[in-house]
């Protein structure tokens, strides 16, 4: 891998045909690989500056708007390559400024908050606006209908779609916050390969929120308690900041979890019970990572390698 990066960051046209080779490869897995492109822009921005990751930029855009194009228009494919490319870029930039993974993730996550509140002060009903794009997917809806009832859970083609509607945004901004986030791991890390080693784990395993985000998510909460109370209902814009809220706090416990194993306060198969639990028990890992903003636990529970416990 210390090759390729050598080879990619040696120049700019180098780092032109690498993105656009993975944006190929990403092109045939959306939105799972997005950020495979947007890690070369990263690793291009951090090792040779703005002119080579433009380079790496045009190289990443072309295959996707070219492959979306003929799918879905050019004005989709557009939006869509922009939404893939535009934040890990603007990120990769703030990385380079700040020289912090944490900075960073406090920032973009603070933006995807702010993107969500956007949507709908724009929008002003995005899960109407999306209803009839659910609607074309109604055969699956009836299908899954009648899977669900053949479980004993009763559940009309109507409620699907509706529910398919609303976490739709909170989802897609989720999604857009995590890939611009493994994009900067991806080129954090070969460019530590380059000249520093060990640079992208440290910061890694340093990575937090931060208090700020902790008592937004804090006054999130207790705002949204008061107005289901109120309203009988909840309020949509607030349960979908949660929802991203929460799901940072659970990369923030993944960065937890690996720093108390460097530390060797745990063993490695805790670590790994904490990604099993991002899929059977999401909220414990989002816990963890919450307590970790007020408790400091990678501070009080771990210890330098080799020194005695307690």
């Amino acid at each position: 891998m210390q090759n390729f990066a050598q080879w990619v960051t040696a120049q700019p046209s180098r780092g032109l045909l690498a993105a656009a080779g993975l944006g190929v490869l990403a092109l045939f897995a959306l939105p799972l690989a997005a950020w495979l492109p947007a890690s070369v822009m990263v690793l291009a921005l951090l090792a040779r500056g703005p002119r080579a990751a433009a380079f790496a930029a045009v190289g990443a855009a072309l295959p996707i708007a070219w492959g979306l194009g003929p799918l879905a228009g050019l004005g989709v494919s557009m939006t869509v390559t922009a939404a893939i490319l535009l934040p890990p870029y603007l990120a990769a930039g703030l990385l380079e400024r700040t020289r912090s993974l944490s900075f960073v993730f406090q920032a973009a996550t603070l933006v995807a908050v702010g993107v969500l509140f956007a949507l709908h002060l724009v929008l002003g009903d995005p899960v109407g606006l999306l209803m009839p794009l659910v609607n074309t997917i109604r055969p699956a809806l009836d299908e899954m209908a009648r899977t669900l009832s053949s479980m004993g859970i009763q559940s009309s083609p109507d409620e699907l779609g509706e529910a398919t509607a609303r976490v739709a945004w909170a989802t897609t901004v989720w999604l857009m916050l995590l890939h611009t986030m493994i994009a900067q791991f991806a080129g954090l890390w070969a460019f530590g390969l380059l000249r520093e080693p060990g640079l992208f784990g440290r910061e890694f395993r340093a990575l937090k929120l931060g208090r700020f985000v902790g008592w937004l998510t804090v006054a999130a909460l207790v705002l949204s308690v008061a107005v289901q109370a109120v309203r009988g209902a909840p309020w949509q814009p607030l349960q979908e900041v949660l929802f991203v809220l929460s799901a940072a706090f659970a990369l923030q416990a993944l960065a937890v979890l690996h720093a108390l194993r460097e530390t060797q306060a745990i063993g490695s198969w805790l670590v790994v019970v904490g990604y099993v639990a991002l899929g059977l028990a999401p909220m414990a890992v989002v816990g963890l990572g919450f307590a970790d903003t007020w408790m400091g636990i990678r501070e009080r529970f771990g210890r330098k390698p080799g020194a005695p416990a307690g």
